[in-house]
Order: C-alpha cells, then structure tokens, then sequence
C-alpha cells in the first residue's frame, strides 16, 4: 500500500531558510568592525569594572558614608561580577572561529514569541533612553563643569535622534545590526567611558595620595562625580544596571548576529566589492510600511532634541550669574537661580572688615544647593549663625580657615543645630579656648572633624560621645597635655591626628578599645617613649616623628621602622648607630606629604617648607 506523502503544516516546519547572498554580504561587511568593537569595549569595560571592584573595596567605610553609596560591599561583587562579564564576551569574541553560543541565541528566539525583532529593538531602545535621560537629569544636579554635563546629555540625545532611523531599514541585516551596533556605542560611552574620565581617574589619584587631591575644590569635584556616578540609591541602582547590561547585551547579540562560518567569510572580496552599490541600497530607508516605528522615531527625535535644549539653557543661557565667591556652581534641569555648589570667602582680600559675613551666605544670590563653605581669614569671633546655615540642607563641608574665632554658640533662634548633611567640619587656627558649643550636637553623618590651632588644652567627655560616629579625628597645635579617656568611647576613628601637642604618654589600656584604627599621629609632641603595642601588629601606622625618642625598646621589630608602620623622623634616634633610615624634616610640624597637596599648611608656610609648594598662594598671606 502506498504511504502518502506528509507536507509540512507550516513555514516553521521547513527549518531555517538559508541566508540570502546580500545578507551575506552584508554580515561579511560589518564583521571586523563588529569584531573590533567588541574588543575594544569588552577590554576597556572589563578594565574599568576590575578598577571600580578595587576601588570600592580600598575606599574606607568613612569615604563611603560620605559619598552616600549604596550596600557598597553589595556593589563590589556586583562590579567585579560586570568584570567578569565582560571577560566571558571577550573570550567569545576571540573566538571567532567558535560557533554561535547556544545561550544567548535561544534566549533571543524565546522573546520571538511574544515581539517581533523590529518590535523588541524598539522596546529595549525605549527602555534604554528612559534611563539615560534619568541619568543625565541625575548628573545635572551633580556635575559641576559645564562641558561635562552638556557632554553627557548631547550623547544621550544623539542616540534619541540617530539610533531609531536604523529602524527602517531595508534589510533586516542592517536593522538588527547597526541599531544594537549605535546603542551598544552610545550606552558604551556613557556607562564606561565617560565615568572613567570624570570619576576613576581622580578617584584612583586621590586613594594612592597624589599631589593636590587634598584641596577643597578637587574633593568638591570628587566627592560630586561619585555620588553621580556610583549608586546611591535603589532607583539609581536599577537605572545604571539597565544600561549596563544594555550596552552589553546589545553588543553579544551584535557579534552572534553577524557570525558567519570561517568558511563563508573566505568568499572572494571582489564578490562583494561588485555589489556595493547593492549593499548601499540596503542602507536605505522606508516609512510608508511602519508607521508605528516611525510614529517612535519621530517621538525619540523630539525628546532628543527637548532634553538637549533643556540642559543647554540651563548651563548656559538661562542661568542667573553666580556671586563671585562661587567658584563652582550646578545647573539642574528646569532652573535658572544661580545653584552653588563650591563657595570661597576670603575677607582679607575683599575688604571684609566685620564681624558678620550672613550678607555673602543669602541663599536667594548662592541657591539652596550649597555644598562646601570654605571660610578663609574671616574675623568671625562668635562664629557663623546657624540660622545663616540653616537654608543650605545640602551642605557637606564646612572650613573655617584663619578667623578670629573665640566661640561659637547657638543663638536663640529656631535654629539651634547645624545642617544634618554636613559629613566634614574644620576650624583652623583660631583664637578658640574651648571647643564650640555648637559641636556638642553633631550631625549623624558627620565623618571628618577638625580643630588645629588653637589654645583649648581641656575636651570635656560630653564632646566625644557627641563625636561617636566621627571616622578622622585631627586635634592638632591645640595645646592638650593629657589624651581624653572618653577617646576610648569612639568606636568608629580610623584616623587619629593629635600632633603638636604637649602629651608625654599614653592611656595603656586606650587602643584594644579602637578597633578600626588605621592612623595615629602622635608627632611634635613630648614623649620620650612610645605606646608602641600600637603598631605592633603591622596594622596601625604610627607616627612618632619630631619626639625626643632616643631608643626602642628591644621587642620593637625593627622591620616595623623599615616598612614605615613605626615612623620616627626628626627624632634623636636617627643619630643611633645602626637604626633604621629617617627622612628629614623642615619644620617639626610639616610633614612631607602636606607640601604640595593642596590644602594651605601655616607650619610649612617656609623657606625652609618651600612656602607650601604654593598651597598658600591664593590666602594672600605674602
């Protein structure tokens, strides 16, 4: 009997249709560069995830706090994770003679099923812009410099206006490998490129202690880049992963689109040489049959455009110009006030002869946004009003730098505490004989806190317990004889400068009690012998330079002095035969690695100092 011949019920019953000669073609094309920025991103990003991974894991908690990132050791991982990433796609693309990976094309076959191909590049191009015009209305309100912040949303708008034309195609060849080819680039750009630029590269300066990144003006930027470009929050967090794995995915999809067998890709060139003007017909585009996408086109064009003239106003057409003790200023979206973000007040250089300077700190001249005072030789003698602070809720850093401050309490007025976002407070060399009143309540996220010259001798112990959470401690120049006890209560102090002072010994039961200590200088004092279990355990640096230390005892290791976890430069026993090399000093109270680092140091404001390198120069002190 005769069996009947079954025919297939449907075109997916026949299998995968060959590829055409033009889509061949037009794959053999588009290969090598393809191929070639697949390396690029994949070996750049790879580089830039590792360098993110290191870095959140050699910033210290305190750093941390103070840029508000988000479940940073979380982060970590997760950074390290995007590394790893990123080697895998770069393994594949290497691979060249592999064959396509089972993974990523089954995971795209899947989404068939519910969205056309045309459709999901529309959707995922959708998704995608959403979140970096978040991003760049995020950084608006982060980014200080005008040409970074125009910078990163020109980008964001070229892939609103460019990208979706792609769309209408021809050739399904170039819509589903030239949109992806654009948006990995323009995602690549602003994920990997741009923040390596504005943060990675001064934040790597600044964690291996290069010159001039400790100035005011370089944390400023610093601290602002990171909070742009790390997560700070859940919603930030979701943004930055989207284009993230955007960017990569769209790239993966790319190299498996245009994978062509070894053997394929060895027809002769002079084939495809013969056809170009066909392959250039290809490029072409057509409206009439997609609507919808062209309804979209036009719609991401707009929105391209719309956000590009919003940011351009904003920063440089519509703003309301700055007093010019702004240095530094922001340009958020929708606004056009002047918005500081870096203020600087010398008074000896503009003539400031009161005791006041609330007429330079009014918010409706400087906005609301203010994030660092830097106050410089101001009278000051009862200090600033909290009520004249009051406005600036956004307010990190605090510097009181050369006044003649001899207190500084609340007034009676409805504000009677500092702003609760300050993390770092500075008083420099003033006429206090006591510790302000105003530092017995403390902000929560208050980080860094310093008082150097000064005559204050005594700190009562209600000062420390307000001081708990406090990560770098500098009690410099201010005449103590005895350290607190109540230092024991601080838990959280890394950093711990009481140098120049007039102590001879230390509390022996006063370090098991801080556990997180990394630093404690003890230089320019009195001590003629050394709590030297301190260091023992190659943990803590301690710094014992310029004290009249003669020898150490017998279980010091040695080695300990060698590697630096003990310095004793500038002391007595330098001149010991056979003791470790010391390094010379120029004053007692400078140290090397203040010269040049941006931040103005009175004792190394010296012929025998350099005059600071120049950290000075902008005082007005000669």
């Amino acid at each position: 009997m005769q069996q009947s011949l079954q025919y297939p019920r449907n075109a997916r019953e026949l299998g995968p249709r060959s590829p055409s000669l033009a889509t061949l073609e037009l794959k053999i094309v588009l290969f090598r560069p393809v191929l070639g920025l697949a390396m690029v991103k994949h070996i750049v990003s790879c580089i830039y995830f590792t360098l993110m991974c290191f870095l959140y894991a050699t910033t210290s908690p305190a750093d941390l706090r103070a840029i508000e990132a988000y479940a940073p050791n979380a982060l970590g991982v997760f950074m390290g994770c995007f590394a790893a990433l990123h080697g895998y796609g770069l393994t594949r693309t290497c691979r060249i003679h592999a064959s396509r990976s089972k993974l990523w094309t089954n995971r795209w076959h899947s989404l068939d099923r519910f969205l056309s191909p045309s459709s999901q590049l529309t959707l995922f191009h959708l998704i995608n812009v959403a979140c970096q015009s978040y991003q760049a209305y995020h950084a608006s309100h982060y980014l200080v410099d005008s040409v970074n912040a125009i910078g990163f949303v020109v980008v964001v708008a070229l892939n609103c206006i460019v990208t979706p034309w792609f769309l209408h195609s021809k050739h399904k060849v170039v819509r589903h490998s030239v949109v992806p080819l654009v948006d990995s680039f323009f995602g690549f750009f602003l994920s990997t490129l741009f923040p390596s630029y504005v943060l990675a590269y001064p934040a790597m300066c600044y964690n291996v202690g290069a010159s001039h990144t400790q100035g005011n003006d370089f944390t400023t930027r610093l601290i602002l880049a990171s909070r742009c470009f790390l997560v700070t929050s859940p919603l930030d967090l979701v943004t930055k992963t989207v284009i993230q794995f955007s960017s990569f995915a769209s790239l993966r999809k790319l190299v498996e689109f245009t994978h062509v067998p070894k053997v394929v890709r060895k027809i002769d060139p002079r084939i495809t040489s013969s056809r170009t003007s066909s392959l250039i017909e290809h490029f072409q585009l057509e409206f009439h049959h997609k609507r919808l996408h062209f309804a979209y086109t036009l719609g991401a064009a707009m929105w391209g455009i719309y956000i590009l003239a919003v940011s351009t106003t904003a920063t440089l057409y519509a703003r309301h110009t700055c007093p010019d003790t702004c240095v530094l200023a922001f340009a958020p979206w929708w606004t056009s006030t002047c918005q500081c973000a870096f203020f600087v007040l010398n008074c000896a250089l503009k003539n400031v002869t009161g005791d006041s300077i609330d007429s330079f700190l009014q918010p409706d001249a400087l906005g609301r946004m203010l994030f660092f005072m830097d106050i410089r030789r101001c009278a000051l003698p009862r200090g600033i009003p909290l009520a004249t602070l009051a406005p600036f809720q956004r307010l990190y850093g605090l510097h009181v730098l050369y006044s003649n401050m001899s207190e500084w309490s609340p007034l009676n007025t409805s504000a009677t505490t500092l702003p609760d976002s300050l993390a770092d407070i500075t008083i420099r060399y003033s006429n206090l004989t006591a510790v302000p009143v105003v530092l017995t309540t403390t902000p929560a996220c208050l980080q860094y806190l310093t008082l150097e010259g000064a005559t204050i001798s005594e700190i009562p112990d209600s000062f420390f317990k307000a001081w708990v959470n406090v990560s770098q401690l500098v009690l410099n120049a201010i005449n103590l004889t005895t350290i607190p006890l109540a230092l024991t209560g601080m838990v959280n102090v890394q950093f711990l400068q009481l140098k120049g002072n007039n102590l001879t010994s230390i509390p022996p039961t006063w370090h098991p009690t801080l556990p997180r200590l990394e630093l404690l200088d003890l230089s320019a004092n009195a001590f003629t012998d050394a709590p030297w279990s301190v260091a023992q355990d190659g943990m803590v640096t301690l710094e014992l330079s310029s004290n009249p230390i003669a020898s150490i005892p017998a279980s010091v290791d040695a080695q300990l002095i060698t590697k630096a976890n003990i310095v004793l430069d500038d002391t007595p026993y330098c001149a010991t035969p056979g003791a470790a090399p010391c390094l010379p000093k120029c004053s007692s109270m400078c140290q090397v690695k203040l010269i040049g680092d941006g931040r103005c140091d009175w004792p190394c404001l010296s012929a025998a100092c350099g005059y600071d390198d120049g950290d000075c120069d902008s005082y007005g002190f000669v």
